[in-house]
């Protein structure tokens, strides 16, 4: 049984406290009912996510330094949108900066916000196909490395750990069926 939804809370007061290039940080007192409380909130203007596979069934994925997790990453690429831009543009305009490649199909899969306890990004996720190569445009602050393989291989690298990125297992997972992949069947193990 569903519980009807209440009235949203009202936000008294919102502090920025922090201005960067990609976040800012407020901290809100809201009133709901008769609680009042205070949310540190990250603000973000979104990303655009992109599983791009090609025509023998192979995926584009990069691999790039993260530092909040210490560690590279092999991830689907994807960017920051800019204020106000389309998820759809930038997915394409992603594309082409990572990778190099322009996609005939760009099909939205799925949009999910990112971690809603505490941020408002929220990730567009599409399937790219009919892909044409080109050439890579970098931003200076880019190092990445291309690595193409199966998709399949890179779902079973979703289940041995070595995917560990929540947009990348969730783009692949989306994205296998509508190229003929089968999901994965995961054995978990007695109790």
């Amino acid at each position: 049984m569903s519980t009807p939804y209440r009235e949203l809370p009202k936000i008294e007061n919102s502090q920025k406290v922090f201005e960067g290039r990609v976040v800012s940080v407020t901290v809100d007192t809201v009133s709901e009912g008769e609680l009042t409380y205070q949310r540190e909130v990250v603000h973000h203007n979104g990303s655009a996510v992109i599983v791009p596979v090609f025509d023998d069934g192979t995926v584009a994925l990069v691999r790039q330094y993260r530092h909040p997790a210490v560690r590279y990453l092999l991830e689907v690429p994807a960017g920051t949108l800019a204020k106000g831009e389309r998820p759809e543009l930038g997915a394409a305009r992603e594309l082409k900066e990572e990778l190099g490649l322009v996609a005939v199909r760009l099909e939205k899969l799925s949009e999910f916000f990112v971690s809603p306890g505490f941020c408002e990004e929220k990730m567009w996720v599409y399937l790219a196909t009919e892909l044409s190569e080109g050439e890579q445009a970098l931003e200076d602050d880019e190092i990445i490395d291309v690595v193409r393989l199966p998709i399949a291989d890179a779902l079973e690298m979703i289940t041995s750990g070595e995917i560990e990125d929540a947009k990348t297992i969730i783009g692949l997972m989306l994205a296998a069926p509508r190229v003929g992949s089968p999901l994965l069947q995961i054995e978990y193990p007695a109790v």
